[in-house]
């Protein structure tokens, strides 16, 4: 097999580190951001940043959400290289439970956060455009998917260190499986 019928194809690839670097920055972003206050927790006369990074967070989660799509129906229809026959089948049982993890959190997590947006008393707005609004505001339900994406969060930073983990376990043991999604061949 040529290293070429081994690879994932460009568009898969960058795909990936697309995904992977606004993932990376949506998390960051998003366990900053909620520790910052409120504009009633501020003296009088100061004003909240909070807002503008909710709605950065929002809208570049919702942006991501398309390439998640884009990302899914491409996979869907494309194969992924198989594994390097060396790979022992417990690491590649494992792969496969760590991708279906991530994927299914990357399908979650905007669900999820674009719910908690909905039920809100705030709009939920794309790049400064407000979206419709499907539900009312209802401080339960608000409160709900906010705690089932808070630990959804949590739960993805755990499945990103166990992927970039065995990525790096991979590279530095000398095995091709990390050049199947490399950006440079």
């Amino acid at each position: 097999m040529s290293m070429n019928d081994a690879r994932y194809n460009q568009v898969q690839i960058y795909l990936h580190w697309l995904i992977a670097a606004m993932i990376f920055f949506m998390l960051g972003l998003g366990l900053w951001m909620v520790g910052l206050p409120r504009e009633s927790e501020l003296p009088p006369g100061q004003e909240s940043v909070r807002a503008f990074w909710f709605l950065l967070h929002k809208s570049m989660g919702i942006t991501v959400a398309a390439f998640i799509a884009l990302r899914v129906v491409w996979r869907l229809t494309h194969k992924a290289p198989p594994l390097p026959s060396t790979i022992p089948n417990w690491q590649q049982r494992a792969s496969c439970a760590v991708h279906f993890l991530l994927y299914g959190l990357m399908i979650a997590m905007p669900v999820t956060g674009y719910l908690q947006s909905m039920y809100s008393k705030y709009d939920t707005k794309l790049w400064g455009v407000t979206l419709p609004r499907l539900a009312e505001a209802d401080a339960v339900a608000r409160e709900t998917f906010t705690d089932i994406h808070q630990a959804l969060a949590y739960l993805f930073i755990v499945v990103l260190v166990l992927h970039v983990g065995a990525a790096i376990k991979h590279r530095l043991s000398g095995t091709e499986v990390t050049r199947r999604m490399s950006l440079w061949k």
